[in-house]
Order: structure tokens, then sequence, then C-alpha cells
């Protein structure tokens, strides 16, 4: 007789790290892919909705145009939060984060949840462990990741007993220095087969229509930058438990750029003169009738250089400028205008598809101007217009 459990257990980790590795790979590998896709996405996407935003505004339309428009409207803002998912699966972010009362995010979190479980028959069991130490993370993002998780849950049992029961457990982890959260369904399980695939990206067992495969990614990518983990542990007709793990520690918070504050009034400033910088001709035109629509004096410049020309000759009050141009970006336009107009470098708001988690970020922060990420509503753009004037 040979006792092999010491070997048995080093095969096992050994096989959870070469999971873990083949997982890290496929997400890198898919996040370079989906991070062009979705910014290339998001320009005809602010113009789809620029667009039909401004058609819906006219008080002479039929009520099938009417309900037209309203279907384009609201169609093409579910498209935008998917992108937004697919971003936030791709890139590296950075994240405002803080000391977080794990147990308080759960608690928010169940709330707003309440009424559908209880409409449901979903009866909810919290055992939150007193005494657990903060963790420093983003609450947001953990709550994201709380909802992806119970909403599952909850579609999983209500499909399979019409009713169930969802346990919500937190602990401290002396050993690993972490807090841990369990989220337990007596839904039907996932079977072995599907279970190395539930975190790929568009891989849902929903009918087409129910889901997009993003909310287990996107909860996967935002507890592995956090520093933490998550797994699965299920067994077929008994339910499903994830845990997810995330490490104890403080810090400094991080600031992130300021995004424009949309608030306020949105009537134009008499006289004011803007000059759009945009080389998406379709976008650009859209902004520029909105913008005129609203009152303003308008010009147009494809990129830039042909802005810094109209700059030096012609005298603007705001520039509503895109990041990311060819043969002179937004970036190096700014740092230009700054020498030659300091007085107008502190009227500019930038747009841009893709900001997180690239250098856009840091030069945002830097620089301290106002920002809209595309694809935005008018209304939006318009109160941040209206900002940056006053």
């Amino acid at each position: 007789m040979r006792d092999v459990s010491e070997r048995k257990k080093l095969d096992d980790e050994t096989r959870d790290i070469y999971h873990q590795l083949l997982q890290a790979e496929k997400m890198a590998a898919l996040g370079q892919t989906i991070s062009g896709v979705a910014h290339e996405l998001n320009n005809p996407l602010a113009t789809i909705l620029s667009s039909a935003e401004r058609l819906s505004q006219r008080t002479s339309l039929e009520e099938p145009v009417r309900r037209g428009l309203d279907t384009i409207l609201s169609e093409a803002e579910r498209a935008a939060r998917i992108v937004r998912s697919l971003l936030t699966f791709a890139r590296k972010r950075q994240t405002t984060r803080a000391m977080v009362d794990v147990n308080q995010v759960v608690r928010e979190t169940l709330a707003l949840r309440s009424y559908e479980q209880r409409v449901s028959n979903i009866t909810v069991i919290d055992a939150l462990a007193a005494g657990l130490p903060q963790v420093f993370a983003d609450g947001h993002q953990v709550q994201q990741v709380l909802l992806n998780l119970v909403i599952n849950a909850e579609q999983a049992m209500l499909s399979a007993h019409g009713r169930g029961i969802l346990v919500v457990r937190t602990w401290h982890d002396m050993d690993q220095e972490s807090v841990i959260l369990e989220i337990n369904d007596d839904g039907p399980g996932i079977p072995d087969e599907l279970q190395p695939k539930i975190f790929d990206p568009f891989f849902t067992t929903k009918e087409v229509g129910k889901g997009t495969g993003l909310g287990l990614t996107v909860a996967y990518a935002i507890v592995q930058e956090h520093g933490g983990r998550i797994r699965l542990e299920s067994r077929p007709d008994i339910g499903a438990s994830f845990y997810v793990e995330l490490p104890v520690g403080g810090g400094k918070l991080s600031p992130g750029p300021t995004r424009a504050r949309l608030h306020g009034p949105t009537e134009a400033v008499a006289g004011a003169s803007i000059l759009v910088v945009e080389d998406e001709a379709q976008l650009a035109s859209a902004v520029v009738d909105a913008l005129r629509d609203a009152g303003y004096l308008v010009e147009h410049a494809g990129d830039g250089e042909e802005a810094l020309a109209r700059v030096k000759t012609q005298a603007f009050d705001l520039v509503v400028c895109d990041l990311k141009m060819p043969r002179l970006d937004g970036k190096a336009f700014y740092r230009l205008l700054s020498a030659i107009a300091p007085g107008l470098s502190k009227r500019v708001i930038f747009v841009t598809g893709d900001v997180a988690g690239t250098e856009a970020e840091p030069f945002l922060e830097e620089s301290g101007c106002r920002w809209l990420a595309k694809p935005f509503r008018l209304g939006d753009l318009l109160r941040a217009v209206r900002e940056g004037l006053s």
C-alpha cells in the first residue's frame, strides 16, 4: 500500500494552474480583437443615436414614424451598453477604488433585486460574517459582479423550478488575507462539460435574445483586475455556487479623469462660436446640425491640423474634439492649442470611444478637460457645452 494523497493534491493544483493559464491566454487574445471592434462600433452608434434623437425632436412626426424612431433609439442604446460591456472585458481599467464594506455592497445589491425576487418566489438567505475586514476595491464594480451572479442564479432557478432559494455568504479567509463572497442557488446546476466555457465571451445557455454571454466574462475581468479570483462549483440537479475572492488591502484613492458633469440648463449662450473637430463625417454632421439647432454658430474641421489653421484665423468660444484622428490627433492638437490659444484650451470638450485603461486616461486627467464617451446622447453633449461656455 502507498499513500498517494500528496501526489493527488499536487496533480489537482497543477491542473488548476494550467486551466487558469489557458483562460488568461484566451482572454488576452480575445481582448485585443474585441477592443478594436468595440471602438469601431462606437462611431456609427454615436451617429445613429444623434441623428435619431434630432429627428425625434420634431413635433410634426406621424405616430408610426415616431414609434420607429423610439425603437431606433432604444435599440441603439442597447447596442451601446453591449459595447461598454465589451470594453469592460477587453481593457485593463483604472478604477476608482476605496476601502469597501463587502457586506454593505451585498445588502444594497439584494435590495435592488428584492421586488423581482419577491414576485418570482425566490427566497434569499444571507449569512454575512460579522467583523468582516474592508477590501480596497471599486464598490460599483463589485456590485456589478454580484448583480451578474445573482441575476444568473435567479434565471437558472426560475427556468428549472419556477421558484428557488438563493444563499449569499461572506467570510474572512485569514490564511489568504482575503474576503470571500459565495452565491449559491438550488437550480439545475451546470453540466461538467460546460463548466470550462462559462467565462468565455459570448458563451450562454440562454435562448437567443435572452442574454449576450458577457455577464460572467465581465465579472471575471473585474475580479481579475482587483487581484482576486472567481470560481464555480456545481453538480447537475443540485445547484451552483460561485465564489468571489477579493484580497484585503488599503492604499490611496487614485482619482480618474473628470467626466463632464451633465447637469444644468442646455440653452445656447447667445453668439457662442464652436469648433467641432471630428474625422468621422457622418458623426460630425450630426453633431454640427444638433449644435446649430440649439442656436450655436458652428464650424467643422476634419482633423487637428485643419482645426489649428481655423483657430489661427477665427475666434472660437469652445472646441468639441475627437481624441483619435489621422494626421494630428486630439492630444497633439490640444498641446499645440495650449501654446497658441491658452484661454481656448481651457474650454475643450473631448469625445472618445475608448478611454478606460488606455493612454488617453492619464492625458484627460492631466488636462482637466471635460469629456464624453461615445456613443453619447445629444442632451448630454448640449449640457456639457453649456457648462464649458459658462
